[in-house]
């Protein structure tokens, strides 16, 4: 059997593994998740099925506590690979989470780092399992860190309107109560100061230059 087709064969036996241990352990709605990752995030090299996705997201729309399960089992199944494929296919079910699922998908994955695990650190990852597989590793690298960057511009952009909202309700309440009234509302750059203004810019450029690089190639 040729290395590649071994390879592909190996991934469907672990892909199968996987999910046999997923449907006997944890409750019906956590197994139902694991097996859900699981066949979103299959070895082969065809997009994720879309209904895989949605269910995740349906779970997990039912408590905090399927979020965090959900995140660990993303984290393991990123520490754990050496395969681009379901490295990839992890990143983009996150991307999709991130951008469709609860709010506390950004928050959880975000503060991950506080209890050591960084789920969107893969600069070392490697699958040396083929020659062009080299380059598909440096996408899924770059992919990582655009996600990365991203998800801290947002938790940091986050943080400042509710700063920002905190302290021109308590500063200028009446002033604001009026605006309301008439109808006024300053927009977002318009409220800040000059400096905050670069900064935002520069975080902006800097995100839009990981954007740029993860142009296949």
């Amino acid at each position: 059997m040729a290395p590649s087709r071994l390879k592909k064969a190996i991934g469907r036996v672990k892909d199968q593994t996987r999910i046999g241990l997923a449907k006997v352990g944890g409750t019906t709605s956590l197994s139902d998740l694991d097996v859900a990752i699981v066949k979103a995030t299959r070895h082969e090299e065809q997009p994720a099925d879309e209904r895989y996705i949605r269910e995740i997201i349906c779970i997990t729309s039912y408590s905090r506590a399927y979020i965090i399960a959900c995140i660990n089992t993303l984290s393991r199944r990123l520490n754990k690979t050496k395969s681009w494929t379901v490295a990839l296919k992890t990143l983009l079910l996150i991307h999709h989470l991130l951008n469709e699922g609860d709010p506390t998908y950004q928050q959880e994955i975000f503060f991950s780092t506080r209890r050591g695990t960084r789920i969107l650190n893969l600069s070392d990852f490697r699958d040396t399992s083929r020659y062009r597989s080299w380059d598909f590793s440096a996408f899924v690298r770059t992919y990582a860190l655009y996600l990365d960057e991203k998800l801290e511009y947002n938790i940091q952009d986050r943080r400042g309107e509710k700063t920002k909202t905190a302290t021109i309700a308590n500063e200028n309440k009446e002033e604001e109560n009026n605006e309301k009234e008439s109808g006024a509302k300053s927009s977002h750059f318009q409220e800040m100061k000059t400096e905050q203004i670069f900064t935002t810019l520069q975080h902006l450029q800097q995100l839009l230059e990981r954007f740029l690089a993860c142009r296949p190639i």
